[in-house]
């Protein structure tokens, strides 16, 4: 009986790390309560395992996009949702079928092999998405989860971050071959820049240039089948002499408005503030 329990209780707790619960506000509501609460569950899709269909991966990260939420998993894959409500009646606005939601994007990275480890928006004249990824958890060798309706996108580095063009569903670059361990936390600077931080075996915080985006060389990859195709490859990054390994990166900029700013970065019982 304990043994059907505990199966009970995995099996609950897998799908609910699959699910993504948005809990909605509305600041126009006319009452003396506090806001009002409105509730919708995102549940995952269906992934293929061979010619069976399983269940779907954990949710590994979010993300806000102006207004649009990101979700990243286990296996790979990033969905982008835009949430929207209508402008009706007052009482349709009490109705919770008033909040749409629309699925805009659904990437997969590595065909199930590699995991969303973080994700970070980048600042620019273009929508841009930051993605580290790390190789995924397997079950066995030949596991590989792979979601059917997504684009794919193969990975030359397993470790590597991904700039991502979320409108055109394309990868724009990828920032490799320079981090020892998986990047855990980014961090969008105002001159679109980003800084990355690699993990313990790495414990380094590394400045890209926006510039380099644009104007990277082209890595050319053959997949399985022989065909190629083409990924700008950045490598050209500079490495901070402070603040080392860190948990979490923040931009702080000047309250005077004069376009400079410092970085607050969390290492373990101290923050570091970096000029």
């Amino acid at each position: 009986v304990a043994e059907v329990q505990e199966r009970l209780i995995q099996q609950e707790l897998s799908r609910v790390s699959s699910c993504v619960k948005i809990w909605y506000y509305d600041t126009n509501h006319q009452s003396n309560y506090a806001l009002q609460l409105r509730e919708d569950v995102i549940y995952p899709d269906a992934v293929v395992e061979g010619t069976t269909i399983t269940a779907a991966a954990p949710v590994t990260k979010l993300l806000d996009i102006n207004g649009k939420l990101v979700c990243g998993d286990a296996w790979g894959a990033i969905r982008i949702f835009e949430l929207s409500s209508s402008q009706g009646s007052s009482e349709e606005s009490n109705n919770n079928n008033a909040i749409s939601r629309r699925q805009c994007a659904f990437l997969q990275f590595g065909g199930g092999s590699s995991s969303i480890a973080c994700m970070e928006q980048v600042v620019g004249k273009h929508i841009l998405l930051a993605v580290s990824i790390e190789p995924a958890v397997q079950r066995d060798s030949n596991s590989r989860m792979v979601y059917p309706l997504a684009t794919s996108f193969r990975v030359p580095s397993p470790r590597g971050v991904y700039i991502v063009d979320t409108k055109e569903s394309t990868v724009k670059a990828v920032l490799d071959n320079v981090h020892n361990d998986t990047v855990r936390c980014m961090c969008s600077l105002p001159d679109g820049g980003l800084l990355t931080a690699g993990g313990k075996m790495d414990a380094t915080v590394r400045v890209w240039d926006s510039f380099d985006f644009d104007n990277a060389s082209p890595l050319v990859k053959e997949d399985l089948d022989g065909a190629t195709d083409e990924m700008q490859v950045v490598t050209n990054s500079k490495i901070l002499d402070q603040p080392g390994y860190v948990f979490d990166l923040k931009v702080l900029p000047d309250s005077n408005g004069s376009g400079v700013y410092a970085v607050a970065a969390a290492r373990y019982n101290v923050i570091k503030i970096v000029i």
